[in-house]
């Protein structure tokens, strides 16, 4: 089941300074509350490139039943065509 876009190394804040728009990139956790003050102190436009694990889930504050749901099979259609180590990794990644 390929999915998403695999990007390898994209530098969005540096496509955002070619572009004339101040790009920041934010490659630890630490680093974030100062991007963010910068971002918000800057007159303009402003991106944040925030690098996160490939495994990464993005959690909504509320999980709808669908979202669940479709994520639960996602699991288990990885799981009988034979990429159990993908929820293994899935699983290291976001259980911490």
């Amino acid at each position: 089941m390929p999915h998403g876009t695999d990007l390898h190394e994209a530098n969005f804040a540096g496509i955002a300074l070619g572009a004339g728009i101040l790009g920041l990139r934010v490659e630890n956790a630490e680093e974030l509350p100062a991007a963010l003050r910068k971002a918000f102190d800057h007159p303009g436009p402003v991106l944040i490139d925030v690098v996160t694990a490939k495994q990464e889930l993005g959690i909504p504050p509320k999980i709808k039943l669908a979202q669940a749901k479709g994520f639960s099979l996602y699991m288990m259609r990885a799981i009988m065509s034979g990429r159990g180590s993908e929820v293994l990794e899935l699983a290291k990644t976001n259980l911490r």
